[in-house]
């Protein structure tokens, strides 16, 4: 747990580098894009690939300028496609996604399968399923048990979807890093 600590704490002096903030931001920008192309089926509930892009984000920079990011992501993704009224509580749950993913890819030298779908996991279960309910309850007044029940269902759905999707974009990024020597 220690070296988790240590890697942060290193990887907050990356926020000087402009390469690092040049790619970050290109990776920002793929997400606008894969945001575009989201299905929404309900205004409480969406289908997205967005966070595929974030998570290669934090696969090669780290937390601090993904969490950075994310604060902002949340916004231009708003701006770009509004759905419902704005709330700013989003924002927690897209830099806490940052950090989920850079818990399990930054720094990694081997990803399997496993650590895909535990990555996907946390995220299932701790920001959509918990904190994205909480924040759809208090925007709508809908009882939170009952946004959580709907959003199961969809989550179950996509997860083996997802997951896979996110290894084949990690096995992508570590392919890329052994080619570009990141």
């Amino acid at each position: 747990m220690n070296q988790y600590f240590v890697m942060f704490k290193e990887n907050a002096k990356s926020l000087k580098d402009v390469r690092v903030l040049v790619g970050v931001s290109l990776f920002c920008a793929l997400n606008v894009i894969l945001n575009m192309f989201s299905i929404q089926l309900t205004p409480m509930l969406k289908i997205s690939f967005g966070s595929i892009a974030v998570a290669a984000s934090c696969y090669f920079y780290g937390p601090y300028p993904n969490m950075i990011a994310a604060f902002v992501l949340d916004t231009i993704n708003y701006m770009l496609r509004p759905v419902g009224p704005y709330q700013p509580w989003f924002m927690i749950s897209a830099v806490v996604i940052a950090v989920l993913y850079s818990l399990f890819f930054y720094k990694q030298e081997k990803i399997g399968i496993i650590r895909c779908a535990l990555a996907r996991l946390s995220v299932i279960l701790i920001v959509n399923l918990v904190l994205n309910s909480l924040w759809l309850s208090m925007m709508y007044g809908n009882a939170f048990w009952v946004l959580v029940s709907e959003r199961i269902l969809k989550n179950v759905l996509m997860f083996p979807i997802e997951a896979f999707v996110l290894y084949l974009t990690m096995k992508l990024c570590l392919r890329i890093k052994d080619q570009v020597k990141m």
